[in-house]
């Protein structure tokens, strides 16, 4: 009987090891690079005629990662709303086996911590401003017309992982319109990426199907979970300088925020 639970408890060690060595996903969304979404007037906020089906699209998107993410052996998965103020999904939508995060004013840390997650994936992600072919394309509001980190242009792909590399923490994956997944490969060249649709005029896009897109976002997740530890975090150079370019510069004027690092720079942005 001794040896036995010996072995029993030997079994139950191993495992709560094997568990706490399983990696840690964090999923940033957004509903603009969604498969099927181009028209701001009709798709983006609530109210508008197809505001339901952007929903349901971008909760397809997401589940799809999920399920690719767990199967690659994940042990945590948390989505983070980051639609329109952080209200745009639904606990009851979303696969069971993940964590949603919700709730306003988004902290200057986006959530993170040092080595928290094991890789960022972006779901439903569009380019920034100006981005040549970009569907609905900005960076953070229609407004802006740049963003720049240290002089770089970014969009918030790059604001996310300036801040995960902060955090020690690379992007691995994303999905959304072609120009978004090309702008994340400048950061992050080893990137999975899903171009579930691409530009095709000035208002038009041209998407794959929904099972398609899940199918695709599935695999790529499932990719880039195996691979996790092959990807480095991107790293701002310090001091940082946070500037935010308007296109209206008579009704808002250029704004710049200074930091020591790349989160104090986003404290000064956000006032924390």
């Amino acid at each position: 009987m001794l040896n036995m639970l010996r072995f029993v408890w030997i079994g139950v060690f191993l495992s709560a090891i094997c568990g706490a060595q399983k990696p840690n996903f964090f999923i940033v969304t957004d509903m603009e690079g969604v498969g099927g979404v181009n028209n701001a007037d009709e798709q983006l906020l609530p109210g508008q005629r197809r505001y339901d089906e952007s929903r349901k699209l971008l909760v397809g998107e997401i589940n799809a990662a999920i399920k690719g993410l767990f199967e690659a052996g994940a042990g945590r998965v948390v989505i983070w709303d980051g639609h329109d103020g952080s209200r745009s999904l639904s606990i009851a939508d979303i696969d069971p086996a993940a964590e949603l995060i919700q709730g306003r004013p988004t902290p200057a840390n986006y959530y993170l911590q040092d080595r928290l997650y094991d890789g960022i994936l972006f779901v439903g992600q569009h380019a920034m401003a100006g981005a040549r072919n970009g569907v609905l394309a900005h960076s953070q509001s229609f407004s802006v017309e740049r963003i720049s980190l240290n002089g770089r242009s970014v969009g918030e792909i790059g604001q996310v992982a300036a801040i995960a590399g902060y955090f020690h923490t690379p992007v691995i994956m994303l999905a959304g319109d072609q120009a978004a997944c090309d702008e994340l490969l400048e950061i992050q060249p080893k990137a999975e990426t899903v171009a579930v649709k691409r530009g095709a005029g000035k208002a038009s896009s041209v998407s794959l199907s929904h099972e398609e897109a899940r199918k695709r976002i599935q695999e790529a997740a499932r990719r880039a979970a195996t691979r996790a530890g092959q990807f480095t975090p991107w790293s701002v150079e310090n001091p940082v300088e946070l500037k935010f370019e308007f296109k209206d510069k008579a009704q808002s004027p250029d704004r710049v925020y200074r930091g020591k690092t790349v989160l104090e720079a986003f404290e000064a942005w956000l006032g924390k």
